[in-house]
Parts: structure tokens; sequence; C-alpha cells
């Protein structure tokens, strides 16, 4: 397996105890700044979505120009978002949990607040806890729209919920909601697949309109399908969240952006034709595969609890060396790390707490 340039490999004079996860940040910025550029225009937003790192520093940068505020993907992740400043966060899931509606009302007198919804039970009881805190909570329906999780299956019923929204105290109606999934290059059919689930979504939209609901916001689309979603008349803000830090699996797309995140390993032991760096799967995320190599070739690579074994050929870099693996799954990889090393130019910066770590509740 030979390398792909995927970042740019960190200077070796960067030290710091191993396995550690690091972020270049020149290039988190620069991602930030090319999203940017790409919505100039078009009258779409930006919603980024913070379970790709779970880091409120990191949150802070991709703030401006076409951010609208954050998404999570759970009431623990808006919390700490919440907790470090943030004053606008889209719960973008279903909350059913009693516990977790209370604590969500307890963030919407503190924060905007949105939260998705597909059914008309949980809707009444954040009604009631709404109404009973004295705070206004934002819904947008969720439509399901291809993956056949959450989400309403018809405009009817998307129209009967917005009926149900729009006469209980303490919600407001913002529009609507669809996620697509992360869908590939090679998927059979993919450009009929987002064709159909945006069709599926204006066709909500549309019929909600005409029943005389509010629909000021149509918020979809992953960095997978950003431009598609960005062509896209009806979408009007973007839920992406991984082009900030980028995945292996996703550079083969006509995509602005580069991986900015790399898990260093030591070289742990040596023996002809291979290497083990103190890698392992306590570390990296594995859901798409193995971590790439960052500025050297490897024959192949196995990755276990603690260990990277690397097939390679002489010469071998020595023991006590520091090498770079880009993660092939950057939101599971940030998931399994207390703090992130932060690194611009030639020097480790910072390193941040990964506040929301573990907050999947």
């Amino acid at each position: 397996m030979r390398p792909v340039a995927m970042s740019t490999p960190l200077p070796s004079a960067l030290t710091v105890s191993t396995p550690a996860l690091v972020v270049d940040l020149d290039i988190f910025e620069a991602n930030v700044a090319a999203l940017d550029a790409l919505l100039r225009g078009t009258g779409k937003t930006v919603r980024p979505h913070v379970k790709t790192h779970r880091t409120p520093e990191l949150a802070r940068r991709q703030l401006g120009g076409s951010v609208t505020g954050l998404t999570s993907s759970t009431v623990g992740e808006a919390e700490a978002m919440v907790d470090a400043g943030f004053d606008d966060l889209l719960v973008a899931n279903e909350v059913v949990d009693p516990a977790k509606i209370a604590r969500l009302v307890a963030l919407a007198d503190r924060a905007s607040i949105t939260v998705a919804a597909d059914d008309p039970e949980p809707v009444a009881a954040l009604s009631r806890a709404a109404t009973a805190a004295g705070v206004t909570v934002g819904v947008l329906i969720d439509v399901d729209i291809l993956l056949h999780r959450c989400g309403v299956g018809s405009a009817r019923d998307a129209i009967a919920l917005a009926g149900q929204i729009e006469r209980l105290p303490g919600l407001r109606l913002r529009g609507i909601m669809g996620y697509e999934g992360r869908l590939r290059l090679t998927d059979d059919d993919r450009s009929g697949k987002i064709a159909g689930a945006y069709a599926a979504l204006a066709e909500t939209a549309a019929a909600l309109r005409d029943a005389g609901f509010p629909v000021d916001v149509v918020s979809a689309a992953g960095t997978s399908t950003l431009r598609e979603a960005l062509a896209d008349p009806t979408i009007t803000e973007i839920q992406a969240g991984v082009y900030a830090l980028m995945e292996p699996e996703l550079l083969i797309m006509d995509l602005p952006f580069r991986c900015a995140a790399v898990l260093r390993g030591t070289v742990i032991s040596r023996h002809p034709g291979r290497i083990v760096l103190d890698v392992g799967r306590r570390v990296v995320g594995m859901e798409y595969g193995p971590p790439v190599p960052v500025g050297f070739a490897v024959q192949a690579i196995s990755i276990g609890d603690e260990h990277a074994t690397m097939m390679m050929e002489d010469p071998l870099p020595p023991l006590g060396s520091q090498l770079d693996l880009t993660p092939g799954q950057v939101r599971t990889t940030f998931n399994l790390h207390d703090h992130v090393w932060v690194s611009r130019g030639d020097s480790i910066v910072d390193r941040w707490p990964i506040t929301a770590r573990g907050s999947s509740q």
C-alpha cells in the first residue's frame, strides 16, 4: 500500500507524548475559508456539525461568514457548546426521553435551540416542558428522504405535525430537515439517489407552504453531498462538518479541502521488514478502514488494540521516531481522545480539551 498525499506531514521537531491526536490549524482554517468561498453568493448558510470534533475551540474557528450556528447530534454535545459560549444550536436528532427534553428546555433559557421532530408525542412533551419553563424551542420537521431511519414519511405527515407544532405553546416551527447519508462516488445511482432525496425535500417544503406553514429553513447535506446541495434550489442550510478536518475517503471528490488531523505514533519495535507504532483501535476510528501513513510508504498495515504493525522496506525508521497517520474516520477518532494537540507552522501551539467527548446522551 502506497501513501496518498493526505495532509502535510508535521515536522519531526514537534514531539509530543504518543499516541497523540494533532490538528494542523493552518489546514483547518484553510478548509473553513474554502467552504465559505463556495457558499459566497449562493444565499445558503452552513451550520457546522460539531460531532466531527466535539471541540469548542475548533468550533469557534468555524464561525463567521455564512455560518448561522452549530449542529449537534446529541443534547450532550449541545450542552458542551452552550457551556463554551455558543448561542445557536440545532440538535439534528429526535429527542424523546423526558430527562433529555428537560435538559433541552434548560438550554433554551441560555441559547437559541432548535430540535428535529418526526412524531406528535415527543412534540407535545416538549411543548409542556417549554411552557413550564417559559422558553420557546424551535422545531424542524425531520423528513425521511433516503435512509429510512428517522423522519416523517410523507408530505401529509409533515403537514399534520406542522399543525400540531403551530398550535402548541412554547414551540416555533422553523422549517424542515433531511439527511441523505454519506453517498460515495462508487455508490450505485448516486446522482439519482441525491436527486430523489432533494426532490422529496422540495415536495414537502412546497406542501407545507401551500398549507400556510412557514418553511424558513430547509436543512440537509453533509460534506460528501456538498456540491449537489449547493446546486439545489430548495436547500437553505448545510449541516456539513467533516469538511474542516476531512477524511481520506472523501479526497477523491471535487472538494477544496485537505486532511487536517493526524494520529502521531512512536516506533516502539522494529524488525526486518516491519515496524510497530503505539497507535491502535483505542485511539483511532476504523469504520472506514485503517489510518493512512503520511509521508512514508508501507506494503501492509495491521491495527490491534494498542499497536499498528506496518510491513515496509528498508531503511526502517529508528526506534523512538515519531510518524503520522491520517485517520480514516475522524469523528470517532476525536471521541477517543481527551484533548487535541494543535500545530501551526513548525510549532505545537496549544492543547485543547475535547469537551464533548463521550457526550452521546
